[in-house]
């Protein structure tokens, strides 16, 4: 029992320190989104070549398959995470916050 609160403590100093240094539950949810959607199938289809087409209304700019591969990755990276939060919390906290550093300092924070 002593080491569950062990751990409890350690987890709950984890989570102090990483708001003590300045990240958000909004970083968080930035982090997650770019490790879970962003930085997944989405960046292939968003490095292709604009066309006028995709400005006119009515048109479909993301085919069903696309669309199927699209969440299908994001639920895959969203249960990746899940299970590290559960798991592994302070490694958790750790690699959000390494990530939202790396991918996501120009995205809005507020």
């Amino acid at each position: 029992m002593d080491e569950n609160l062990n751990d409890a403590e350690a987890n709950r100093q984890s989570h102090d320190a990483v708001d003590d240094d300045g990240f958000t539950i909004r970083d968080e949810a930035n982090a997650i989104v770019a490790w879970a959607f962003r930085n997944g199938p989405l960046e292939d289809l968003h490095a292709g070549h604009s066309s006028e087409l995709l400005h006119q209304d009515g048109l479909s700019r993301i085919r069903d398959d696309e669309m199927r591969e699209l969440m299908l990755s994001a639920c895959r990276q969203m249960e990746r995470l899940l299970r590290m939060k559960t798991e592994e919390p302070i490694r958790y906290r750790r690699e959000m916050r390494e990530y939202g550093r790396r991918y996501c300092r120009e995205w809005e924070r507020k």
